[in-house]
């Protein structure tokens, strides 16, 4: 009798639902789209017959917004009979009562008023939960706002250098000085690793440190402004020359794209110990640093987009007269650990004009139950909770222990980040163009968690349906087909493409060659097609 999906739960005759109370919201007495388990069994985390509501994968609860989540008599037990209220909540429902029961009735309030407004009957309801979300993106907003008003990141002309030319590009390497966020002594295996914020909401500066970056440069004759430029995100266990090894210098300089790398965070000199990139970046031992990573890795990103607009790489490498880039068509790419924290970059700022994500994808919680590369997440889950496997403990997504990290994580979550991408940008911003790849066998990035993204974002699902992406049909978002232009919200160019294949799939040789065209497009008609 539980509502069978997320469409159902919308519905007026939905058995459980959640609600906006808070009458200031936008969202007012709107059902939010949601998902139910009941497990019955005790565990060691989980209690004795226990409904857990989510909100579905991808369509986040609004932040600093209040919500009731509502259980009827519809809800029948296992004997077909309704449930019952409690004698505490019918107390509540009623009148009289002590101090501790006219507290509660004054917090239950705005749910019962907002039902009665909805022609919920209060004699059907026999459940409420109250609860007001925390804040979610203003940090980081705040954070990126204040690097905007500091100045851009210097250069360091010394470390300018040719690493090598070939027929299509010159690659260069150099160095600039950019802001570490997080408190203590990087790797921080055991502690550190925290964004700390002062009482105006202000990031605190820790420390200046120096980020080399690998810079290609087309070997053609630049166009009169220079040389589009392409910030590029890799995935763990890359370095800032990684998009060369993935092709996509050639690739890029073919088309007469400049294309600016640099270390990840635990990454190259960024990780001065022999502990493995994969257990410093997602640190489950040291859970500030474990949130605080991906939002550094977002300023990061802020602070490469910076760095590239100063970019003037000196004479003596660029033939005889300084060069500078055209960074008013800046474009970006994100694989994998940049598919994470590339998205959060693409939300809070506004330097780049179109995007590619690749193993992108949003939510912690299916992460913990589904992601099995580099290292099985579930395994690890369940030694950290020491049960005897996940199965033994019912590890699932509504997973009490799941539901708690998710909501720590959410500040640091892109889910809650990318609607700004185009369909809600930030006053002032131009809406991004993106483009987005999907392996649907990929174990490092599951699939869900990509299609959670492109829900968040609302990326249309174009071509060939390999797998449902049922949060875009609930929030209306049509699917489509290729070529696909001026196809989503705002006017932009946005797709879902959906690959027989895994984590790597963007770089295969045809999907290689669309992402190739994509940006191409873009600088050729200023809005590009999806092929």
């Amino acid at each position: 009798t539980l509502p069978r999906d997320a469409e159902a739960s919308l519905t007026d005759d939905a058995s459980v639902f959640v609600v906006a109370i808070d009458p200031e919201s936008p969202d007012y007495g709107t059902r939010h789209p949601v998902q139910m388990h009941y497990w019955d069994p005790q565990t060691r985390w989980w209690p004795g017959h226990a409904l857990a509501v989510r909100p579905v994968f991808g369509i986040p609860l609004r932040e600093q917004t209040t919500y009731a989540a509502v259980v009827t008599n519809r809800v029948l037990d296992t004997e077909g009979k309704r449930l019952r209220r409690s004698a505490d909540f019918d107390a509540l429902l009623g009148n009289g009562g002590d101090a501790t029961v006219a507290a509660a009735r004054a917090i239950y309030a705005p749910a019962l008023t907002t039902l009665d407004t909805m022609g919920v009957s209060r004699d059907d309801v026999v459940s409420l939960a109250v609860f007001t979300t925390q804040t979610v993106t203003t940090p980081l907003l705040r954070a990126r706002d204040w690097i905007d008003a500091q100045p851009a990141p210097e250069i360091v002309d010394a470390e300018w250098r040719n690493l090598r030319t070939n027929e299509r590009y010159t690659m260069l390497a150099g160095a600039y000085r950019a802001t570490s966020f997080q408190t203590g002594d990087i790797p921080f295996v055991s502690d550190g690793g925290e964004i700390l914020f002062d009482a105006a909401g202000d990031p605190i500066p820790q420390e200046t440190i120096e980020l080399r970056f690998a810079l290609s440069v087309p070997r053609q004759a630049p166009p009169a402004g220079g040389f589009p430029i392409l910030i590029y995100a890799h995935g763990t266990g890359g370095d800032y020359l990684t998009f060369e090894r993935e092709g996509l210098a050639e690739d890029l300089a073919s088309i007469g794209i400049a294309v600016m790398g640099v270390d990840q965070i635990h990454h190259g000199p960024r990780n001065p110990t022999s502990t493995q990139t994969e257990i410093l970046v997602f640190n489950f031992l040291n859970p500030l640093a474990f949130r605080d990573n991906a939002r550094q890795s977002a300023l990061d990103l802020v602070q490469q987009a910076r760095a590239a607009e100063v970019l003037e790489v000196p004479a003596v490498l660029a033939g005889g007269s300084p060069m500078t880039f055209d960074t008013e068509r800046m474009m970006f790419m994100g694989h994998s650990q940049g598919g994470l924290n590339g998205p959060i970059f693409l939300g809070i700022d506004d330097p780049v004009k179109a995007a590619v994500l690749s193993g992108a994808g949003g939510q912690l919680s299916i992460a913990l139950v589904e992601k099995v590369e580099p290292v099985s997440i579930p395994e690890l889950a369940a030694a950290l909770l020491r049960v005897t496997s996940p199965e033994s403990e019912h590890m699932v997504y509504e997973h009490p222990v799941h539901a708690l990290l998710q909501v720590w994580t959410d500040v640091a979550d892109p889910t809650h980040y990318v609607s700004r991408m185009f369909h809600e940008p930030r006053e002032g911003f131009a809406p991004k163009h993106v483009l987005q790849t999907e392996g649907i066998t990929d174990p490092y990035t599951p699939p869900l968690s990509m299609e959670a993204l492109a829900t968040a974002a609302r990326i249309p699902h174009l071509g060939p349906e390999l797998r449902a992406v049922p949060g875009l049909t609930v929030q209306g978002v049509a699917k489509g087909n290729t070529p696909a232009r001026a196809n989503a919200s705002n006017g932009v160019t946005a797709g879902l493409l959906q690959f027989d294949g895994g984590h790597f799939v963007a770089f295969d040789t045809p999907n290689t060659a669309r992402i190739v065209s994509f940006f191409q497009s873009y600088l050729r008609d200023g809005t590009p097609t999806i092929e």
